[in-house]
C-alpha cells in the first residue's frame, strides 16, 4: 500500500505529468477529452519511466490503473479552471484591479506550494527515492540530500506558488460588476 500512496504522489508532484495535463485539461472543449487526454500522459510517462530503467524493464500492470489517477486528476483540474477562468472573467471586467488580494494570494501561494514541495522531496528522502526523482546533473557529486531538496523543491516551489497564488489573486482582485438590469 505504500508504494501505490508514493506512486500516486509521484505523479502528482512530477512536472512531467503535470504541466501536460494541466494543458490537455485547459485546451479541451468536451468533457470526454480529458480522461482520453489522462491515459495519453500517462502512457507516455509509463514509457519515460520504462526507458530509464532499461535494459530489464517490465511494466507492473497491477500498478497501471493508479497511474492514470494522477494525469486524470491534473486534466480536471486544467478542465475546470478553463471554465472557471470564463465564467469569472466574464463577470469581473472593466473594474481597476486591488493590490491586497494579488499580494494576499502570492504569500499564501508561496507558503503553501513551498510546504507542498518541501513534503514531497522529504517524502521522496524517506523512501530511498530522491536520487530517482531529481535532477542529478547541476549537483556536485555527494552533495547533501537537504541541498538537493531545498534546491530542487522547495525553492521552485516557492516561486511557482508565488506565481500561481498571484494570478489566482489577481482574478479575485477585480471587484464583482453587476449585469445590468
Amino acid at each position: 500500500m505504500p508504494g501505490l500512496i508514493l506512486q500516486l504522489i509521484s505523479g502528482l508532484a512530477s512536472p512531467v505529468i503535470f504541466v501536460p495535463s494541466l494543458l490537455i485539461g485547459w485546451f479541451a472543449r468536451r468533457w470526454w477529452q480529458v480522461p482520453l487526454g489522462a491515459v495519453v500522459v500517462a502512457a507516455l510517462s509509463e514509457a519515460e519511466v520504462m526507458l530509464l530503467e532499461l535494459p530489464g524493464a517490465e511494466p507492473d500492470w497491477a500498478d497501471e490503473p493508479i497511474a492514470v489517477i494522477a494525469p486524470l486528476v491534473w486534466c480536471a483540474a486544467g478542465f475546470l479552471l478553463r471554465a472557471w477562468h470564463r465564467r469569472t472573467s466574464r463577470r469581473r471586467q472593466g473594474s481597476p484591479i486591488r493590490v491586497l488580494p494579488v499580494v494576499a494570494g502570492m504569500v499564501l501561494g508561496a507558503i503553501v506550494v513551498a510546504g507542498l514541495s518541501l513534503g514531497v522531496g522529504l517524502l521522496y528522502l524517506r523512501e530511498d527515492q530522491l536520487e530517482f526523482h531529481t535532477l542529478q546533473s547541476g549537483l556536485a557529486p555527494g552533495s547533501a540530500d537537504y541541498e538537493t531538496i531545498f534546491f530542487q523543491y522547495l525553492f521552485p516551489g516557492l516561486l511557482l506558488g508565488q506565481l500561481a497564488g498571484g494570478l489566482i489573486g489577481r482574478v479575485f482582485a477585480r471587484p464583482i460588476t453587476r449585469p445590468p438590469a
